[in-house]
């Protein structure tokens, strides 16, 4: 709430006035691809590879179950992404900049540009992150890296408001946690090595 109140739209503000005045950047980041659907499938993909040849060889452990879990987490942070956006409509960043008396919520009214709240990519690349988090401790610092990297990149080219990205990657925590209690009900025991 502070960040929507007080910090997004200084923060997007100075963006814009200081990092688009450099046109490399501006023209660097005007048209970057959205990847996040080719990343949720191949996560899927690999996981779900890796999940059938090692349930097939009988290896439940560690890395069989973190398989099974990006599998899940992956597309519901997806979906959890296409919802909360149309039920928040927030306007996004960069049309907000072009016009800012649009500033606001727009909850259910699915209207053009209003779908900067959640940001979809810290969702499902945190949720994925925090998987890699749980079972594998020793990457938590580039874990750490990547998310804190992602984040600071999307408020630099004016994708999303912090609060967006704040709450993109809340929500990412939070359905990893919810994916792992309901997907595994025993108590992991990972091998010493990865601690």
């Amino acid at each position: 709430m502070l960040a929507i109140f007080y910090l997004d739209l200084p923060l997007a503000t100075f963006v814009k006035n200081h990092l688009y005045a450099n046109t490399s950047w501006s023209k660097l980041t005007s048209d970057m691809p959205d990847l996040l659907l080719l990343v949720v499938l191949f996560s899927m993909l690999a996981s779900l590879s890796a999940y059938l040849v090692r349930s097939r060889r009988g290896l439940y452990d560690a890395t069989t179950f973190f398989c099974q879990l990006v599998l899940w987490v992956a597309p519901l942070s997806y979906l959890a992404k296409m919802v909360l956006k149309i039920a928040f409509g927030r306007i996004n960043t960069r049309y907000w900049l072009q016009h800012p008396d649009l500033y606001g919520f727009y909850f259910f009214q699915m209207r053009e540009r209003c779908d900067g709240f959640p940001s979809g990519h810290m969702l499902v690349i945190v949720a994925i992150i925090a998987a890699v988090w749980r079972f594998y401790p020793k990457t938590r610092p580039l874990c750490l890296l990547t998310g804190t990297l992602l984040g600071c990149a999307l408020i630099a080219t004016n994708y999303h408001f912090l609060s967006d990205v704040i709450a993109g990657a809340s929500l990412g925590i939070a359905l990893e946690a919810i994916c792992c209690r309901l997907l595994i009900r025993e108590p992991l025991q990972l091998p010493a090595d990865r601690c």
